[in-house]
């Protein structure tokens, strides 16, 4: 019978329950694997920081937090496609909750695809009661108003919304207020980081497309393809197959010594005159694992990952050109990645601003949101020192930015720490008298 491709979730493939992980056949994580090695080379080197004002340093207070753990969020993103960062006020901090995509609804987007309603669902159990509030959002661009409400539902099954109820039926919900309007809005109160691959499975949409998207059914062929790998070395295990007489009865049935049992198989006669029999047939091991390397290449290619990457990076049977090739798309991809992601943290800069300006939490003053990205690939930090200092020194860098960069502060600062150049013969001038 002929294979009939079926649709596997990225939520499935992420947590490792995907439609064919049955009897025998179990998960290599190669899905939460992808993820977690997108989001290092996403995350690896990079620095983001806010500087400018007193109103920079509270801010930069509360962005530190949250950047605290910015490698894991980027790895829901990797795995969904998408995140949201949505802040919120706790006392005199501001903090920021990271929503998967399986827990907001996007309700409508702008012309230039950012998202600009959405409802966001939290859900809380108590004894047989599930409690599921929805958070709604929706900016009008026009007006400039900014619409929040919060409703609260009830129900027995943790698959259904049930009957709508009071907030107040949650205490952790009480302070919620179910219904406000904020005039003069410029942007979404929360940002959307997305991955920036175009979506093939609903052209046009501006949602994002988890990281595998494509390599699902290679992810399928190389867990069932390492079953077989399996079942190969199982299949060939060396054996004797031993006559009945060749053992000790006890009570009518042969006896295999203790700690045998996986070696002897017990034969009634095989009537050829021949006790013993050995079976240790030859292991196909190198073929298999051939075409199972070949499916993580094929994986590799898929997410745009540099051959080597899950691969065996012994057997690349490439030429220079094409390794040369595959990792300058890797790098290319990663870099549109830190695109997306540098977009949603100014967004989320941008709100926190806000929210200070809103509830006063911190003087008004400017402030710069800086990024550093690394290539993903771990640096010789005095190697890359020297390299720049040599590039200062030959007038083909600034001085400012080499500083900027060793001691992590702004090229304004940087600057600032630059010592005045000395004069030729002492004194006060640089003149020749």
């Amino acid at each position: 019978m002929a294979y009939r491709k079926q649709y596997v979730s990225w939520s499935d493939l992420y947590t490792n329950e995907s439609y064919w992980l049955i009897e025998d056949t179990v998960s290599l994580e190669l899905a939460s694997g992808i993820a977690a090695k997108t989001a290092k080379f996403i995350t690896n080197n990079g620095k983001s920081w806010i500087t400018g004002s007193e109103r920079a340093e509270y801010l930069q207070e509360q962005y530190s937090r949250f950047m605290s753990n910015i490698r894991t969020k980027t790895e829901f993103a990797c795995a969904l496609g998408g995140v949201v960062f949505k802040p919120y006020l706790l006392g005199k901090q501001i903090k920021v909750e990271t929503i998967t995509a399986d827990r907001f609804y996007p309700v409508e987007f702008s012309s230039d695809g950012e998202m600009t309603a959405a409802v966001f669902a939290e859900q809380y159990t108590s004894g047989k009661t599930y409690y599921t509030r929805l958070e709604y959002h929706r900016l009008d661009a026009e007006s400039g108003a900014y619409t929040v409400q919060n409703k609260a539902f009830s129900s027995s099954s943790p698959n259904s919304l049930g009957n709508e109820c009071s907030l107040d039926d949650v205490d952790l919900w009480s302070g919620y207020t179910p219904n406000m309007v904020i005039q003069e809005v410029e942007r979404p109160l929360f940002a959307y980081f997305r991955m920036p691959d175009v979506n093939n499975i609903d052209v046009g949409s501006p949602l994002g497309m988890s990281c595998y998207k494509k390599a699902s059914e290679h992810i399928r062929q190389a867990d069932q393809h390492w079953e077989k790998i399996m079942w190969e070395y199982q299949g060939s295990e060396l054996a004797v197959m031993a006559e009945s007489s060749m053992f000790k009865v006890d009570h009518g049935k042969a006896e295999i010594p203790k700690g045998k049992k996986r070696l002897f198989r017990i034969l009634q006669g095989s009537g050829d005159g021949n006790f013993f029999k050995e079976f240790s047939p030859a292991i196909r091991d190198s073929a298999l694992f051939h075409g199972f390397n070949r499916i993580l290449q094929r994986i590799e290619f898929d997410c745009d990952l540099a051959y080597g990457t899950i691969s065996d990076p012994q057997t690349v049977e490439k030429t220079a050109e094409e390794v040369r090739a595959s990792k300058d798309t890797s790098r290319s991809s990663m870099q549109e990645k830190q695109k997306a992601l540098e977009t949603a943290l100014k967004h989320l800069v941008w709100i926190m601003n806000e929210y200070a300006d809103y509830y006063k939490l911190a003087p008004a003053g400017e402030y710069e949101t800086m990024f550093e990205w690394g290539d993903g690939i771990a640096i010789d930090r005095e190697a890359e020192y020297a390299r720049r200092l040599q590039l200062a020194t030959a007038g083909k860098y600034k001085w400012e930015k080499l500083i900027a960069w060793y001691f992590g502060c702004s090229e304004e600062k940087a600057a600032e720490l630059i010592p005045e150049p000395a004069p030729l013969f002492g004194g006060d001038a640089n003149v020749i008298t």
